[in-house]
């Protein structure tokens, strides 16, 4: 998984790229197979914001999120990111078991049977 941070109107320190890394890599407890993830973060007077965009095979999962602090919006997102991915996987999971299922057959009576016999 290749982690990527951008920081837009401040100066990134390492104890908050650090953090943020720390973060990131704990989604991958949820999914193994995420490609690519970049953290946005961007401060705009008393806001701060934090955006995540999460690739995956198949499809690219978004959250952000807004606080007066870069680390509470850090965490919110990632929490938001790790729903998506929970919710991301479930139905790769439903997808794979309706493929598995054989097909249904409708059972046949015996009372049709005889009928057409007759």
């Amino acid at each position: 998984m290749e982690i990527r941070t951008t920081a837009r109107h401040f100066e990134l320190t390492d104890n908050l790229r650090k953090f943020a890394e720390e973060e990131i890599k704990r989604l991958e407890k949820y999914y193994d197979h995420i490609i690519d993830c970049q953290l946005t973060m961007s401060v705009e007077k008393s806001r701060q914001t934090a955006e995540l965009t999460v690739k995956v095979y198949g499809t690219k999962l978004m959250a952000k999120s807004k606080a007066y602090d870069m680390y509470v919006a850090i965490e919110q997102v990632i929490t938001k990111m790790e729903g998506q991915i929970k919710k991301y996987k479930s139905k790769l999971r439903d997808k794979k078991g309706v493929k598995k299922s054989p097909p249904k057959k409708r059972p046949v009576l015996q009372e049709e049977t005889e009928e057409e016999q007759e």
